[in-house]
């Protein structure tokens, strides 16, 4: 019984190392073995008198060839000189049916004879182009060269990216024949490796923040507030001391997507604003703390160190706090201020971090030194600790007790559109109603006081008290007459 392998294959042309293709495959010469032990073979008479005529339907080489198989140690990458291991598998128990005997053994084959060819840098003309923003980066492969095609190459990650994260790029070996056939080359490597880079990234640090970006916001911040103040500040007794910047929070999203933005970066001021009220009934001179943010979003850091901010897109606080006199203004009110913003530091980091710190972590960067409890103007000019008459809306009410008492348009003074929005709507949100309007519903959300128990759809008007329903549509009246609704 003969043996033979069979090689084709070819190696890699290269100054140090050389690149295995060959293939191998073994097979056993049946026809010459036809020839030589053909009309000698026969089935026993053990497999005679089990199988009977069903013998009929093979012959004894059938039998044979079905027994006896070879397996060869590795059949791929192959070069000259490769010694290939091969090992019989026969199947002794069909053996049994045939009058022979079957000598074999395993050994080892040596390849020889494989051709030669020249290799090419496949990767030659192909770029890999990086968008998007870390680490959600992507990369898109761009080939320009001849001697492949775009869909040869492979990539094992093309989204997902950081700057600095490592790709690699690999061509199917299986096609090396192909290769030949085409261009009478193989690729002289399978796969290749690049570096992620070019990429912007979210700020993640306040550290990483720039003095050059942070002056721009925070004199975005002077001309917001200092707009907010000539249009609402038209109270008499109303004069701005000081307005200073104490540092910022920055807020970075735990799972990139919450709320759609990946940071938030808080601007923290402290205003400082002077009252004044005289009247037969009494006298008011005091200097009031008013703390202030305005937030921008999604600030990116370049690969040049640059941070990249929309000024235009930001947010400042719905939330205000009444300072009151307590001297008896008008029929039944008191002189009082409104001011958007919180009456203490720790009120403005209630709303601005506290409440999402579920779904932000959040680095704090404030000097809470400048937090002092504001400064109170005696009669002659004095400086007392008493704060006594500053109102803080630490429960989140715009209008605290406007289910207990009849508001008087003097309550509305100085209110905002939103503040007018929220306020009326507060109203009902004691009641447990829930909000169609999404801002609405999460303002009422982060109120402690709040429990949204009623669908907007099921909530009756007749569930308000008289004073609310009053109240009501006293705020209506005044939205329409300030051109609100």
């Amino acid at each position: 019984m003969r043996r033979a392998l069979k090689g084709s294959g070819r190696k890699r042309a290269g100054a140090e190392k050389r690149r295995r293709f060959g293939t191998a495959n073994a097979y056993i010469d049946w026809d010459a073995i036809q020839e030589k032990y053909g009309d000698k073979l026969s089935f026993s008479s053990q497999a005679k008198k089990q199988y009977g005529k069903l013998l009929s339907l093979g012959t004894p080489m059938d039998a044979l060839d079905g027994s006896v198989f070879i397996a060869l140690g590795e059949n791929s990458g192959l070069s000259n000189g490769t010694e290939i291991a091969y090992t019989w598998n026969v199947d002794e128990e069909s053996l049994a049916s045939l009058k022979c005997k079957v000598k074999y053994k395993d050994g080892v084959y040596t390849v020889s004879g494989l051709t030669e060819v020249e290799t090419f840098d496949a990767f030659e003309g192909l770029t890999l182009e990086f968008s998007g923003i870390a680490p959600n980066g992507n990369a898109n492969l761009n080939y320009v060269g001849s001697a492949m095609n775009s869909y040869d190459f492979r990539c094992d990650q093309t989204s997902g990216l950081s700057n600095g994260d490592t790709i690699t790029v690999s061509i199917d070996g299986n096609n090396m024949e192909w290769y030949v056939e085409q261009n009478g080359r193989v690729p002289e490597v399978l796969e290749k490796q690049y570096t992620v880079e070019g990429l912007s990234s979210y700020l993640s640090h306040i550290a990483d923040l720039k003095e050059e970006s942070l002056e721009n916001m925070k004199q975005q911040a002077t001309d917001v507030f200092y707009a907010y103040v000539a249009q609402e500040w038209d109270d008499e007794g109303v004069d701005l001391q000081s307005f200073t910047y104490i540092g910022d929070y920055l807020l970075t999203s735990k799972n990139e997507t919450f709320y759609g933005g990946y940071n938030t970066l808080y601007l923290v001021y402290k205003a400082q604003v002077r009252n004044t009220y005289f009247s037969e009934e009494g006298s008011y001179d005091q200097v009031n703390d008013l703390y202030w943010w305005i937030s921008f979003s999604d600030l990116l850091v370049e690969t040049d160190g640059s941070i990249t901010v929309d000024v235009t897109r930001y947010s400042t606080p719905y939330e205000s706090f009444v300072v009151d006199s307590e001297i008896p203004y008008g029929w039944f009110g008191t002189m009082s201020w409104r001011y958007k913003g919180y009456a203490t530091l720790a009120d403005l980091y209630k709303v601005a971090v506290t409440s999402y710190m579920d779904a932000y972590n959040h680095e704090d960067n404030v000097d809470e030194s400048l937090s002092a409890e504001p400064a109170v103007m005696g009669e002659g000019g004095e400086q007392t600790d008493e704060g006594e008459n500053v109102e803080n809306a630490d429960d989140g009410y715009i209008l605290p007790d406007s289910d207990k008492r009849l508001l008087t348009k003097d309550d509305l003074r100085g209110l905002s559109a939103e503040e007018c929005k929220i306020a009326r709507n507060e109203i009902y949100a004691r009641h447990g109603r829930k909000f169609k309007d999404e801002e609405l519903q999460k303002y009422f959300d982060a109120c402690d006081w709040y429990e949204g128990t009623k669908e907007s759809d099921d909530f009756e008007e007749s569930e308000l008290n008289d004073t609310g329903i009053q109240n009501k549509n006293l705020i209506v009246e005044y939205e329409e007459e300030k051109g609100f609704r």
